[in-house]
């Protein structure tokens, strides 16, 4: 069961991007998945009826006759659309690649603002799953369109249980394999014996067990069933393969999706988890970034072990999970000293990444002094963490304050008036760099970032000073501007950094020559987007 193109460009991450087309009839055109990959040899791989999402790297540095072949590959495996992102390696669709989608009938987008691929393809699965709520089966029982909704909106495991709490007007808790009770509705149990109870399967096995608890009937037993399925879905697609969600994670959960805003409600919920509030202390609030070959339920573990190690004595620590993220909130001192707040996450980000292998990226927002608002802190800490992988950071401490640039380059700043500015202050670096393999991105940002110090930036390049004079002078007339004078300088650094939030490069590693040594903490440029 797919959708046409056309019902996939309505999809909310690609309005977002405002998604042009280039080709194609779009209500002609079926989709059977969305995929993003950046391998040149991609063709081979697929089975057609897929979205092709590509930022073009792959295909940096490719003749044009390597341009057409890569159309071609595509269009005999039968994908469906190919969709480029503009401004990471070409700011328009080169002429091989349009040409050979004309001449193959092969639909071809654009995405003029930059979107995280993984929310389209996310946003793409729930579309078929609407689809597979609304068709045969248990389409026509409105419970299970309820319940699939809750689901779909990511409104959390509680959310959910309080759903089914209502349609079936009693009590309902999950218990895990071990009879452990995981989460339950906010409806109080009635009893601990009566009800129906069912099991609940996931893709790696057993998940628990769902009681209703209430008196037995008919109702409650289809229900029971129905209700089962859509916490296997909540749970296998909220936590992670094997995760059982408990009540820090319920939480998490209802505040990433907003479930939960009102300060009484918070405070409630914190209560219930043993953490009643204290007056005058301050809650620090984080995203991590682990490895992805580290399990999220041993990221949570490792994450709990490490704030609890506080010297303070104050073991206060929310632990939960978002997507591919772990979300803390930490109970800090009475004054939220900027300095001291950094250096305390700083060793706790030590010794998390001390228990973990791999790299650790923690992301923190300016601490607040109301629970009330905590939901807003847990979106703008994730949204730290989005920019600083964006702008190539992946391992070490973020403060909210650290990419304040950035966010304001990004929200404030209309994309197509920083598309159109960023080519005007670098476009001919990046034209001369991908021509003619040469780095003159790659030297001009390592010379603003070294203060003009001629000797520092030569240093960093690994080429000697009269090479780095030549390159200087080359950029100079290439722009036509004087790195002598400051109006420049500033025009070029913001440019920079518009370009390297468009793209999530690094231009010490992700464009230019061959060769590139990557800087401390950075990625490689096939690399830069986790899949």
């Amino acid at each position: 069961m797919g959708a046409t193109l056309a019902e996939v460009l309505a999809l909310p991450s690609f309005r977002a991007a405002n998604t042009e087309v280039v080709h194609g009839d779009v209500e002609r055109v079926q989709v059977r998945w969305v995929h993003s990959s950046e391998v040149f040899e991609m063709g081979a791989l697929l089975a057609g009826g897929e979205v092709l999402l590509t930022t073009g790297l792959g295909l940096h540095g490719r003749t044009a006759d390597h341009l057409a072949a890569y159309v071609d590959q595509l269009a005999d495996a039968g994908v469906a659309a190919l969709a480029l992102e503009l401004g990471r390696t070409f700011f328009a669709v080169p002429e091989p690649i349009l040409a050979a989608a004309r001449r193959r009938d092969l639909a071809l987008l654009t995405f003029p603002t930059m979107v995280p691929f993984e929310r389209m393809v996310e946003d793409f699965h729930e579309l078929l799953v609407r689809r597979r709520v609304a068709s045969g089966g248990d389409a026509g029982d409105a419970g299970w369109r309820a319940l699939t909704q809750v689901v779909i909106e990511g409104r959390g495991l509680r959310a959910l249980l309080d759903e089914v709490s209502r349609l079936a007007g009693c009590a309902v808790e999950l218990r895990d394999p071990d009879g452990q009770t995981v989460e339950r509705s906010r409806i109080a149990s009635v009893s601990a014996d009566a009800g129906a109870s069912t099991p609940v399967r996931g893709p790696s096995g057993p998940v628990g067990t769902l009681r209703l608890l209430g008196e037995e009937s008919p109702d409650r037993l289809r229900l029971a069933e129905v209700a089962a399925h859509a916490v296997a879905l909540e749970v296998g697609r909220g936590s992670g393969a094997g995760h059982r969600p408990g009540p820090a994670q319920s939480l998490v959960s209802d505040l990433v999706a907003g479930a939960v805003v009102s300060r009484a409600d918070v405070l409630h919920r914190l209560a219930a988890l043993g953490w009643p509030p204290q007056e005058g202390r301050h809650l620090v609030v984080a995203a991590v970034e682990v490895d992805a070959a580290v399990p999220l339920s041993d990221a949570v573990a490792a994450t709990e072990a490490a704030f609890h190690e506080e010297e303070r004595g104050d073991p206060a620590v929310l632990v939960g999970i978002s997507g591919g993220h772990v979300v803390v909130v930490h109970r800090g001192g009475r004054r939220p000293v900027p300095a001291q707040v950094r250096d305390e996450l700083e060793a706790a980000r030590d010794r998390l990444a001390a228990r973990l292998p791999g790299r650790v990226l923690l992301a923190a927002t300016t601490p607040v002094a109301d629970a009330g608002d905590l939901a807003a802190a847990v979106g703008r800490a994730r949204q730290v963490l989005r920019t600083a992988r964006r702008y190539g950071r992946r391992d070490g401490v973020v403060m909210e304050r650290d990419v304040a640039a950035h966010r304001l380059v990004t929200s404030a700043v209309d994309p197509a008036v920083m598309r159109a500015f960023v080519r005007e202050q670098v476009g001919p670096l990046v034209d001369h760099d991908r021509e003619h393999r040469s780095e003159l991105l790659r030297t001009l940002d390592a010379y603003l970032s070294c203060s003009l110090s001629k000797a520092r930036t030569a240093e960093l390049l690994g080429i000697r000073r009269q090479s780095l004079y030549d390159r200087l002078a080359r950029i100079e007339r290439l722009l036509g501007v004087s790195l002598d004078e400051p109006d420049h300088r500033t025009g070029l650094g913001i440019a920079l950094l518009g370009w390297r939030m468009r793209t999530g490069l690094d231009p010490q590693v992700g464009f230019g020559g061959e060769g590139l040594t990557p800087r401390a903490g950075t990625p490689s440029s096939s690399s830069s987007r986790r899949p």
